[in-house]
């Protein structure tokens, strides 16, 4: 059930509790956010906030939300919901509402770059550079007539599909949980087949698939065994899409290489086997895939938006499911 502001505080302004920082300066976001008295941590007691805000670092708990036994409303600065305790947010009555496509450009673009950091060995060379040594490798390897497999066609899929495509692949492979007609016509002339195929076919797989209770473990070992030491998974959504322990004992074996953005446990702990994977067959970074300014700032936008909307009696961008 969707909750309307029954009363605001004594400034005649709502409040809305502010988990994070939301990764801006913070006068930038009071200021965005000006129509709303803003509550910042620690929460010390509870709070009369009317609305939380998150912008997706950390888990969202029951513990979390009995902190502000008032809220209607969690506006969630991200596109994936899964960090969010969904059952404790229905039980309580809160409206969940999310930023869609506020970084699909952003994350399609560090694709790309992840990619090239692969097949171009770009992170060693630099090292090699820094070290005092000049030779690396045999050569690298193009993206240009590679077969190109899209696994997610939502937007950051598409987008990534449509940036590959500026590079002339053989074919461009693409699987989604429907049909997706846009794909398969021009520019893109994409090609929708199963996952078997596709692990067997392509030479680069980008996974960017929501991560529900469907999706969970999608991607088994037996699909990465089809994958080919030429071959390059490129991992921008969530790990846990992933058989991780079967993922790191196929890249020590050098059976295919790899880029990831993601991880299952964040931030990486020190332990994590993905860190004995030899340098030359992975390249990790620290889910930086939606974190430029520019998105940052959309995503800012969005929240305020959502909360604008609700504080108006029509919230916008409301979750009806966990992903």
């Amino acid at each position: 059930m969707v909750g309307l502001p029954v009363r605001a505080n004594m400034t005649g302004k709502l409040q809305v509790a502010m988990l994070q920082d939301q990764q801006l300066d913070k006068e930038e976001v009071t200021s965005a956010l000006s129509q709303f008295e803003l509550l910042w941590p620690p929460f010390g007691k509870e709070t009369d906030a009317w609305a939380i805000a998150t912008d997706g670092r950390g888990q969202v708990t029951e513990e979390d939300l009995a902190k502000h036994p008032k809220c209607k409303f969690l506006a969630v600065a991200f596109v994936g919901t899964n960090h969010i305790d969904y059952e404790a947010c229905m039980k309580r009555g809160i409206t969940i509402m999310n930023c869609p496509d506020y970084s699909s450009r952003t994350v399609a673009e560090l694709t790309i770059g992840l990619t090239l950091s692969v097949l171009r060995d770009i992170p060693r060379a630099e090292q090699t550079l820094r070290g005092g040594g000049w030779a690396v490798s045999a050569g690298g390897m193009e993206i240009h007539n590679k077969s190109i497999a899209i696994v997610g066609l939502g937007d950051i899929g598409f987008r990534c599909a449509e940036l590959f495509s500026a590079f002339g692949p053989k074919e461009m492979l693409g699987w989604s949980r429907r049909r997706k007609p846009r794909f398969s016509e021009p520019p893109l002339n994409g090609q929708q087949i199963g996952l078997k195929d596709i692990f067997e076919r392509a030479d680069i797989v980008v996974l960017s698939v929501l991560l529900t209770d469907d999706t969970r473990g999608m991607i088994t070992r037996a699909l990465m065994e089809n994958l080919r030491p030429t071959s390059v998974l490129v991992n921008i959504a969530r790990a846990e899409l992933c058989d991780h322990g079967a993922l790191v004992e196929l890249l020590c074996q050098r059976r295919f290489r790899a880029a990831l953005d993601v991880y299952p446990k964040e931030p990486l702990p020190v332990d994590d086997p993905i860190l004995k994977v030899p340098r030359d067959q992975a390249v990790i970074v620290p889910h930086i895939g939606y974190k430029s300014h520019e998105a940052l700032q959309r995503r800012l936008a969005l929240v305020v938006e959502n909360l604008a909307g609700a504080a108006g009696g029509a919230p916008k961008n409301v979750v009806t499911e966990r992903h």
